[in-house]
């Protein structure tokens, strides 16, 4: 049988695009190489307290800012519930006590306001549908550190610039994109606190409601099913599962991670460009920790100078206990240190007992091999757009490749409907219409 189309990944992008395409009346086959749907997205029972859920992955949403996933939450009938509420603040950054929802001193205010003009100047430059390949932006593509520097910040204020974007790129700062953290503010409205205030929302019920809701409308889903190879010959699309077996589509989604591309064996290969920036992958490393602790009081907010540039409130243990999330990198810390995580979480909150941390290793996932997409310095400057462009009858698909919304599930949400337009569109024209 040759499939209209076959969907690689059954993460929401690849969830979203078989769907739609099922619905528009193709026959769809849709792989997923490991045993659940969903991707980055996983919600599971706590490593720390079994009885619980957590998310291991991305969760948050906007309604506001994320109209796509807003849109299918109300259509399957789940419903969404406010992020926990920060109301006790920690913080270590600099000189002083600014344990206060806004942590800016007034003495440093003047300064603030003039780099906070700068910017939001900075991202007015960025069309975030456009590429950053595209638009003149090499000045901006520096190390997040030398370009806060550049700002001439005052202590306070580039200490929390500094976690924040550190917190956002999955890098430490030296390492992460000054223009991959100024595309995050052009692309929530050209506003800084848009970027921290569109994470107010998780699903009542967790991501993986979501994906197994979708993945019911998905009528022929495959687990278990490593892809191997994509191959385009005259007559269609052949891709190679687990090394032997060979199936074959008018037209394939790869919907899988930027960074798991480089396992595939496209022929014909890449543009060279891209293939290049594949081969060296993303370089996020962002680790998002679940921390078990005793003594935390409910709503706590930490942000500051440590290895946890953030360490927040999340929920409630059956016993009395909290579990926070911390968000850092795997070069920064070794998550199974526990003596590393106990001192990196004191030295916010000195007086908690640590009971015990879980996380997701992304980065070493074979399926992911990263977590959430932040590039090098220098890469997106070089290739952006080209990323998600189709490749033949190859397209792609995922939040990786997403130019307004990377990274998050809206991401993906907008880039399967790219392609599912893509490929309606073109079967639809008299050159490729298939024979009644």
């Amino acid at each position: 049988m040759t499939y209209d189309t076959i969907v690689i990944g059954a993460g929401f992008a690849g969830l979203r695009a078989a769907r739609e395409l099922s619905a528009a009346g193709q026959t769809v086959l849709l792989l997923e190489g490991g045993d659940r749907v969903g991707g980055r997205a996983f919600m599971r029972p706590s490593a720390t307290s079994p009885s619980l859920f957590v998310e291991a992955g991305g969760a948050y949403i906007s309604r506001h800012h994320h109209p796509r996933v807003a849109a299918a939450i109300d259509g399957y009938g789940l419903g969404t519930e406010p992020a926990a509420p920060a109301t006790v603040f920690r913080n270590r950054l600099g000189p002083g006590n600014h344990d206060s929802a806004f942590p800016i001193p007034i003495e440093e205010a003047v300064e603030a306001e003039a780099a906070l003009y700068q910017i939001l100047h900075d991202a007015h430059r960025i069309d975030a549908e456009a590429g950053l390949d595209r638009q003149g932006l090499d000045d901006l593509d520096i190390s997040l550190l030398e370009y806060v520097d550049a700002l001439r910040l005052p202590p306070v204020t580039r200490q929390l610039v500094l976690s924040w974007g550190w917190n956002m790129m999955g890098q430490p700062p030296a390492e992460a994109s000054a223009l991959w953290a100024l595309q995050f503010v052009a692309a929530h409205g050209h506003s800084l606190l848009s970027v921290v205030l569109s994470i107010d929302e998780v699903l009542a019920e967790g991501t993986s409601a979501l994906a197994a809701a979708m993945a019911a409308d998905v009528p022929d889903l495959r687990l278990n099913a490593f892809v191997n190879a994509v191959r385009q010959r005259s007559e269609g699309v052949e891709v190679i599962v687990d090394g032997d077996e060979v199936l074959a589509a008018h037209d394939v989604v790869v919907a899988t991670p930027l960074n798991t591309w480089r396992n595939l064996d496209f022929d014909p290969p890449l543009p060279s460009a891209r293939a290049a920036l594949v081969a060296e992958g993303h370089g996020c490393r962002g680790l998002k920790l679940l921390i078990e602790v005793k003594g935390a009081p409910a709503g706590i907010s930490c942000t500051g100078d440590g290895v946890f540039p953030t360490l927040y409130d999340y929920l409630a243990t059956k016993d009395g206990g909290r579990i926070l999330v911390a968000f850092t990198d795997s070069s920064s810390i070794d998550p199974a240190d526990a003596v590393a995580v106990e001192a990196a979480v004191h030295h916010y909150l000195p007086d908690v007992t640590v009971v015990g941390v879980d996380y997701h290793d992304w980065a070493n996932d074979p399926l992911f091999l990263g977590p959430w997409v932040s590039p090098r310095v220098g890469q997106f400057s070089r290739v952006h757009k080209a990323l998600g462009d189709k490749h033949g009858a190859v397209h792609f698909a995922g939040s990786d490749v997403s130019l307004r919304f990377p990274g998050y599930i809206e991401g993906a949400f907008e880039t399967a409907d790219r392609v599912v337009a893509e490929i309606l569109a073109a079967s639809s024209s008299p050159e490729t219409a298939k024979p009644a």
